[in-house]
């Protein structure tokens, strides 16, 4: 009569095993997510650590977009630091157009920062800036 006392009823197995099962399924999900962008950086050579983009997805920075810039400017010979990008996605500019005009003006020599072509995007006087 012990014994019989001291089994867990089916139901609460397949419970707890469900429970198991989506924790597992959720910890995947978060590894892919950090995991893609790093390794993306990685086999580019752009500088920038897993605490970096756990910090990105903390700030609801969108992390694709960030590394796919990076490695853009990375590939033209350009200098850009995570934190200039980022700050400019979480400003709200296009990051593409805005790295592409950067990649102009630095192969132009032209003297202008990556701020000073965001602030540029962001007063609509971005066409000004590279005198067009």
């Amino acid at each position: 009569m012990l014994l019989a006392e001291a089994q867990v009823p089916f139901v609460v197995v397949v419970v707890a095993a469900c429970i198991l099962f989506l924790v597992i399924i959720l910890q995947f999900v978060v590894f892919i997510s950090v995991f893609s962008p790093w390794y993306q950086a990685f086999i580019s050579r752009v500088p920038i650590s897993i605490l970096e983009i756990l910090a990105m997805r903390f700030r609801r920075t969108d992390v694709k977009a960030v590394v796919k810039t990076l490695v853009m400017a990375r590939e033209a010979g350009v200098p850009l630091s995570c934190t200039e990008v980022e700050s400019a996605c979480l400003q709200g500019v296009d990051l593409e157009k805005i790295t592409l005009a950067y990649i102009r003006a630095t192969r132009e020599n032209m003297d202008l920062t990556f701020q000073d072509l965001v602030d540029a995007d962001l007063n609509d006087q971005l066409a000004d800036k590279l005198g067009r």
